[in-house]
């Protein structure tokens, strides 16, 4: 080989990485997960969801776009089309300083890091639902907020410690109106004005074995959800996950959540502002067994935010199939609900299929 053959490999040997990994910088790994299902109700449940007995259902199709900006920053966009014609939500949508500095930050729209599984997308759980304590404090989509977050990782021997804390917009709050108010499902703001609220989370992270991991949590969030009325509310949550997993083909994670808060509640303009107090919890245990199978029971209860004392449980179970590398999940789930805000109790069978196209997969829990 001749010196000018000998420098052009050199220079190719080179350039080639450097320009895959510009090329890796520019082009996001891009995802879609769908979520179709058959639900089949009881007369309850279908009076309370506004559907048939039995109906198939397109839940929501979810775009995923995740790359680096730079070396040193990464962005995340998380797009949802609920049903076939909308609407059309962003659902997260943050840059983060990953490296360079003691903290890592966070900036944009994003899931509040309360508790652990507000952080985590509806079609990561086998249960399907958001536990009840985090829809009747937050909304439907959780604590899903418009802020500035910073997070620090410290080893500690075999364990970690992480210190997260957010400032974030209050107005995501789910409200009650006040009588002659249009229900727009947000907290009122008063000609667009919004107050700040505060969160922070404290996890301890432990092996206990190779296979075994245990981690503990601690969140605390204060906010004036609705500006107009001067209106506050705070919450307390400690959280609990455990996982064992000795090979690919054997998991088990058992899960826990606790809530509790006081909330102000203006029923009407001319009413006084009462105080609400709340508590809520949710368990879940699940067992993965040969590698494509997996069975779980779960337990959600809550008080309602609004309503003192008024309190809502469900029960149930799910069992999934995983047929390859979990691109693909088919879900059978029963969910038995009862509530001191509606007669009776309702039963519903959700017969779920997701399937994912990208990097992104629909079951990571």
């Amino acid at each position: 080989m001749d010196f000018r053959a000998l420098s052009l490999s050199f220079v190719l040997s080179i350039v080639t990485p450097l320009a895959a990994a510009g090329q890796a910088m520019v082009n996001p790994d891009i995802s879609a997960i769908a979520d179709m299902r058959y639900v089949y109700r009881d007369d309850v449940a279908a009076a309370l969801a506004g559907q048939n007995n039995g109906s198939f259902e397109f839940e929501e199709l979810e775009l995923a776009f995740v790359g680096y900006l730079n070396p040193y920053m990464r962005a995340d966009f998380y797009l949802g089309i609920h049903g076939v014609v909308g609407p059309f939500e962003l659902e997260e949508g943050f840059a983060s300083v990953v490296r360079g500095l003691p903290v890592q930050l966070k900036f944009g729209k994003y899931l509040l890091d309360f508790g652990k599984l507000n952080t985590q997308h509806p079609h990561q759980w086998g249960w399907l639902e958001r536990p009840l304590m985090y829809r009747t404090a937050f909304g439907e989509e959780g604590a899903s907020v418009i802020g500035f977050g910073a997070s620090r990782l410290q080893a500690l021997g075999e364990n970690a410690v992480t210190l997260s804390l957010s400032a974030f917009r209050s107005d995501f709050f789910e409200v009650h109106h006040h009588e002659g108010e249009e229900d727009d499902g947000h907290a009122h703001g008063g000609e667009g004005v919004t107050d700040i609220g505060g969160s922070g989370r404290l996890s301890f992270f432990r092996s206990i074995t190779e296979n075994t991991h245990l981690e503990l949590g601690g969140s605390g969030l204060a906010a004036r959800y609705d500006h107009e009325h001067g209106l506050d509310t705070w919450l307390v949550g400690g959280d609990f996950k455990f996982r064992w997993r000795p090979d690919t083909y054997r998991s088990f994670n058992l899960i826990a959540e606790a809530m509790y808060g006081e909330r102000d509640v203006k029923r009407a303009e001319e009413e006084p502002v009462e105080n609400v107090t709340a508590w809520g919890a949710f368990s879940s245990g699940e067992l993965r067994f040969r590698k494509m199978y997996d069975v779980g029971v779960y337990a959600d209860r809550t008080q309602d935010a609004f309503v003192q004392d008024a309190e809502t449980t469900a029960l149930g179970g799910y069992l999934g199939f995983m047929p390859v590398e979990e691109t693909a999940r088919f879900s059978l789930v029963y969910r038995h609900e009862e509530s001191d805000l509606y007669a009776g109790s309702s039963d519903s069978a959700t017969l779920q299929v997701l399937w994912s196209l990208g990097p992104h997969k629909p079951h990571s829990f």
